[in-house]
């Protein structure tokens, strides 16, 4: 279950919705695209502590899927970091009144609140 949790945040981390001024707008897995497709500024765009965040974290969920034995801490963190991002995008929806936003990042929010809901069952 753990493995389809790691899956599922995956999934839902990729569809949360971005917007800003003017006019601009991109789904996340859009922005990883054109962050890997310039290469010309790649290590300048790596280094910004947001996006290494988000592309760390999302490493250690995807070894998650498929490697079994992965460190429970190591993925506890992981989630626990991604969810503060996606809060970030959801606290931005909500001061501008952005549905699209806080709509985009409510699934992530459902699944890491059933993960951390089993984490506290499982050490119970």
């Amino acid at each position: 279950m753990n493995r389809l949790l790691n899956f599922g945040l995956l999934i839902t981390f990729q569809f949360c919705y971005l917007e800003w001024p003017p006019s601009n707008s991109m789904f996340l897995f859009h922005a990883e695209f054109e962050i890997f497709s310039k290469t010309e500024s790649l290590f300048q765009n790596l280094t910004h502590p947001i996006i290494l965040l988000g592309l760390l974290t999302q490493i250690v969920l995807l070894t998650g899927v498929f490697y079994q034995k992965l460190n429970k801490r190591v993925n506890n963190i992981a989630v626990l970091l991604l969810s503060i991002l996606v809060l970030f995008f959801f606290l931005i929806g909500i001061l501008g009144w952005n549905y699209k936003i806080m709509a985009s990042t409510t699934p992530f929010l459902i699944l890491a609140g059933i993960y951390f809901t089993r984490l506290r069952l499982r050490l119970k």
